[in-house]
């Protein structure tokens, strides 16, 4: 179960996100709606924060220290968000969006771990990839 847990984790609340997103979607204005859905996941994270960190930690010292990673990543997750937002404002269905943006996804990964942290491409990978753009063409311009 430890391998599987974040597994259904991310499943389940990827299924909420994707609900949740859509909601949001054709109302407020996007970045309205993100800043409460950050401030939720602020205030959340740091609860989580409080309730995990291993005894002895110095929680003030590691909230207020600033990794250029962590910031570039809010950013990144901002624009991960909005995206979503405008897509489904675009018209695009829950099951569509989600196929199409995470093949493009893994498509990316693999082609960034291969000439970024020197991954291997195996045959099955590369077939994978030409499936997953395949399979973008058919939802897209298939009807």
């Amino acid at each position: 179960m430890k391998f599987w847990w974040p597994v259904f984790l991310i499943a389940a609340c990827s299924v909420a996100y994707q609900l949740g997103i859509k909601e949001i979607s054709g109302g407020m204005h996007p970045l309205s709606a993100l800043t409460v859905t950050y401030m939720a996941a602020s205030l959340t994270s740091y609860i989580l924060y409080l309730l995990l960190a291993r005894k002895g930690e110095n929680r003030k010292r590691e909230i207020f220290s600033w990794n250029p990673s962590a910031l570039g990543l809010g950013a990144a997750i901002v624009g991960i968000e909005l995206g979503v937002v405008y897509m489904y404002r675009a018209g695009w269905s829950v099951h569509s969006s989600f196929i199409v943006s995470n093949s493009l996804i893994v498509v990316a990964l693999l082609v960034v771990g291969a000439l970024v942290y020197g991954e291997k491409l195996k045959l099955r990978q590369l077939l994978g990839m030409v499936m997953a753009l395949a399979g973008i063409a058919c939802i897209v311009w298939g009807g």
